[in-house]
């Protein structure tokens, strides 16, 4: 189904987003991952190399959606005569994809009401099981109405990297950057910058110190840019984009005089 629909998109909270089905072999089973997000000003945001790499499929995947009147168009599921019609699509499988689509949101729903019900109650549950829902919400980029649910449980989690410790599996850690993520979605860098700080606390990695130096950066904090960018320098070797931050807020040579 992937090779023959590819990227397809559907409303967000921020734009256009776009999706792409991922295969994990291992676990036998797929998902769907929100990789980019086309504004209503026509900006793309990326959220994935992918989508960074693939800029033309993303906004030709905002278009056709844009295009297509049947899913635009409001229906009740008690209401088989107002269903949008296999035959207003482009092909029969872009219906199937839709409907699968709609299936696994349904089934991500589920479970991410379950967990803002935790988060807001206070109830017991376990890492794994807050790892598990912040995966859904930023699969799915459920920025706003997960928002009760990756708040709630960043003081918890926080308090994990306090300590340094995390499970085998670094579910502590690995929550902590996608509670990061889900900030920076929200155009809310400084927080994120404070949950990717608190996610290398419990295992520091080229990817979890390259989202810090991007989070600070994009939240003009010059100093803590600087202090990232050089931790990174002495493990690893800058890539282009971080040698590009780096040199943008380094003091430039001046120039010959007149």
């Amino acid at each position: 189904m992937q090779d023959s629909i590819g990227d397809f998109a559907v409303a967000g909270d921020f734009g256009t987003d776009v999706f792409r089905r991922v295969d994990d072999r291992n676990q036998r089973r797929y998902r769907y991952e929100c990789v980019a997000t086309v504004t209503d000003d026509s900006r793309i945001l990326a959220h994935t190399d992918y989508a960074e790499k693939h800029p033309k499929r993303i906004r030709a995947a905002a278009e056709r959606f844009a295009a297509a009147g049947y899913l635009q168009v409001p229906f009740a599921l008690g209401k088989p005569a107002d269903y949008p019609r296999a035959t207003a699509s482009r092909s029969t499988p872009e219906v199937f994809l839709y409907l699968d689509f709609f299936r696994l949101w349904q089934i991500a729903e589920q479970e991410i009401t379950r967990m803002r019900g935790i988060a807001e109650t206070g109830a017991s549950c376990t890492i794994p099981e807050i790892s598990g829902a912040l995966r859904l919400v930023l699969d799915f980029n459920r920025v706003r109405d997960g928002r009760t649910l990756f708040e709630g449980f960043t003081p918890r989690l926080k308090a994990i990297a306090a300590t340094g410790k995390d499970d085998r599996w670094q579910n502590a850690g690995y929550a902590l950057r996608m509670v990061g993520d889900l900030h920076m979605r929200a155009a809310e860098p400084k927080v994120a910058l404070s949950a990717y700080e608190a996610a290398i606390l419990l295992g520091d990695n080229p990817h979890r110190r390259s989202l810090a130096i991007k989070a600070a950066h994009a939240a003009d904090a010059r100093t803590e840019t600087l202090r990232h960018l050089e931790a990174y320098q002495q493990r690893w070797t800058l890539p282009d984009k971080l040698y590009a931050i780096r040199k943008s807020l380094l003091p430039q040579p001046s120039g010959d005089p007149a």
